[in-house]
């Protein structure tokens, strides 16, 4: 059966990091100088306990609205802003604690993780907690990168012959833009189902256009099994 892809396969690994004590304007320049969006704020020991993101970063050229503005329905929210906003250091202004993920996660789980926490990266950890790298959305979307011929010969080659060994010469699959085309015939209709559902969740398919035929049902061959014996009876 296909490998599905975990985090440590589209994971960014060269990741720059920052101490809690680090100060804002170096937050700032790592965020610039790297083109990236966020610093994840490790221990001594390279543990992650925070993020600092662009969003966390831009609370400081608010300061004046978060001070002057009153939010009776999201006080708590607007007192944790305003904090942030009067941070000098990494401590004081990332967002705590980390949102972690291990490194031998599928992807569908970990963008599960992402939707679930409403957040735009995760930093990924290795057995002990140390960081490994960050993964974030659009290193999730990179699985539907992978070319229709790739996809196709991991279908045809691989997931139909271990799913359907028997009829997997009258299967034809067909890949355009990550959409997958199966038709011909198979044994059982229970083989279809099993087969869509196998191609739907193979990393990198965007769908499934279901055109196969089955020669018997074997959905219903127990109830009718049990009709005829009971008119024996």
């Amino acid at each position: 059966m296909p490998r599905h892809r975990t985090v440590s396969d589209v994971m960014t690994t060269h990741v720059h990091v920052a101490s809690p004590q680090a100060p804002f304007k170096v937050l700032v320049r790592l965020i610039e100088e790297n083109k990236v969006s966020a610093i994840p704020i490790v221990d001594q020991e390279g543990i992650p306990i925070g993020i600092v993101s662009e969003a966390d970063l831009l609370l400081k050229e608010r300061r004046h609205e978060l001070e002057s503005e009153e939010d009776l329905l999201h006080f708590r929210k607007r007192r944790h802003e305003r904090a942030k906003a009067e941070g000098t250091v990494a401590s004081q202004v990332m967002t705590s604690p980390a949102i972690t993920v291990q490194a031998d996660v599928p992807l569908s789980e970990a963008a599960r993780m992402m939707q679930t926490k409403n957040v735009r990266r995760l930093v990924v950890v290795d057995k002990r907690g140390h960081i490994a790298g960050i993964v974030s959305r659009s290193n999730l979307l990179q699985v539907f990168l992978r070319t229709d011929h790739e996809l196709r010969n991991e279908i045809a080659g691989t997931l139909v012959p271990a799913l359907v060994s028997s009829s997997a010469e009258g299967v034809s699959v067909d890949v355009r833009s990550n959409i997958v085309t199966l038709s011909g015939e198979v044994d059982r209709k229970s083989d279809v189902e099993i087969l869509i559902g196998a191609t739907r969740e193979l990393d990198g398919v965007v769908d499934v256009v279901d055109r196969l035929k089955y020669v018997w049902d074997d959905t219903v061959a127990p109830a009718v099994m049990f009709e005829t014996s009971f008119r024996r009876l």
